[in-house]
């Protein structure tokens, strides 16, 4: 784990609410896997207000040019700090944090399911799958309650990756939720595996789904995070070892092993 003051790149509005965050940090960029996250800090110049960090998931890693990006909605006080932040600012951060996706060398074709903030980390392990393995067959299934929700769409066209939109307004794509296409698409062709970032009650639908299949997969779960570190044991979640720290343990997890209930 890297604590450092990153320098910020840019920050970008992507829809209203939606921000987009790039960082310059090549130690943290030359460690982190898809599926980590990094612990920001939202006040300006040491200020300890807010008192706690906040969590992000990576949403790319830029190895070469050592630099991260992330996105976020502005949700309360300490994000919309964070959208605050202007080009040339230093920001302090530590990371990568929790584990990565681990996506098994025997997987001809990959089921990602998003829903709303829960993409970013998705795209960032299609990218660095899309290098790694050409030939693996990825599709999203991207779900937001209206068109605003879904973010970056033409990244993942510029991937080659099929992406299947619904939003429960109808607004784009197809409406209802990302479950039930999901299902509807579960009955034209398989996958080999599955990966999942969203909402909870959206993981336990996935869950259900994968499991009743018999198909193997990871959820990466959204939690509150106090310290990020295992310390505070504010992300405690129910596994079927006994119970896990989200931060540390996670936040990606095997389908079979955590109880979301």
């Amino acid at each position: 784990m890297i604590q450092q003051e990153a320098l910020v790149q840019e920050m970008k509005i992507l829809a209203p609410g939606y921000y987009r965050l790039d960082l310059l940090a090549p130690g943290l960029a030359a460690e982190a896997r898809p599926g980590q996250f990094i612990q920001v800090r939202a006040g300006d110049d040491g200020s300890l207000d807010p008192l706690l960090a906040r969590p992000i998931s990576l949403y790319r890693i830029d190895r070469n040019g050592g630099s991260v990006s992330m996105i976020f909605k502005a949700v309360g006080r300490g994000t919309a700090q964070l959208a605050a932040k202007q080009r040339g600012m230093l920001m302090k951060i530590w990371g990568p944090l929790g584990n990565g996706f681990a996506i098994p060398d025997a997987a001809q074709s990959l089921a990602l399911v998003a829903g709303g903030v829960g993409m970013p980390p998705l795209f960032c392990l299609a990218e660095e799958l899309r290098r790694a393995r050409p030939g693996l067959r990825v599709e999203l299934f991207y779900g937001g309650r209206t068109q605003r929700d879904l973010l970056v769409l033409e990244q993942w066209e510029a991937a080659d990756i099929r992406v299947h939109s619904v939003t429960e307004d109808g607004s784009y794509g197809r409406k209802g939720l990302v479950t039930a296409v999901l299902e509807a698409q579960l009955r034209q062709k398989d996958y080999d595996f599955m990966v999942a970032c969203g909402p909870t009650p959206m993981l336990k639908a996935v869950r259900q789904v994968a499991l009743e299949r018999g198909i193997a997969g990871q959820l990466s779960l959204e939690s509150y995070m106090a310290c990020g570190v295992g310390a505070c044991l504010g992300c405690v979640c129910k596994h079927k070892a006994g119970y896990r720290r989200v931060c540390v343990d996670g936040p990606v997890f095997a389908m079979d092993e955590v109880d979301l209930e």
